[in-house]
């Protein structure tokens, strides 16, 4: 599976506006301005890198073949979800030693990692469509 053009140049930029976005979120006290920022931050920082992943290092290992349609896309989510499991761990260490309040309890952590979870479903839709089984051409894996 090999990125399209367009799937050369979104998942970098996709990365470079959720990485200005996070740094953006604590200069400015974005988390605590809109209750939403952190919700739609997770789905996008995650969809980011999911994307990126699945289209420069989970591609490499997959041929694209007919039929592999579900396993890439449960494949790609699952290492999303994965990530934001280990950001939720992050923010719980941060937590533990550093003044402050990252965590907002149970409803914050399971509310990002639904968020994660989405992000990262749309991220693998999206390495599909973003995507060609063999670099030949757009992806037609029906």
């Amino acid at each position: 599976m090999q990125p399209t053009p367009e799937g050369r140049w979104i998942p970098w930029a996709l990365l470079a506006v959720m990485g200005a976005a996070n740094v953006a979120g604590y200069v400015f006290d974005l988390y605590q301005r809109f209750w939403w920022f952190d919700r739609v931050l997770h789905a996008c920082t995650i969809l980011a890198l999911t994307l990126w992943l699945a289209l420069f290092v989970c591609g490499r290992a997959l041929d694209g073949e007919r039929g592999h349609r579900l396993l890439l896309v449960l494949l790609v989510a699952s290492v999303g979800i994965a990530i934001g499991a280990l950001w939720e761990v992050a923010e719980w260490g941060f937590d533990q030693v550093a003044p402050g309040d990252v965590i907002k309890g149970k409803h914050d952590t399971i509310i990002d990692i639904v968020m994660d979870t989405l992000g990262s479903v749309a991220a693998s839709v999206l390495a599909l469509r973003l995507s060609r089984p063999d670099g030949s051409g757009a992806a037609d894996w029906g």
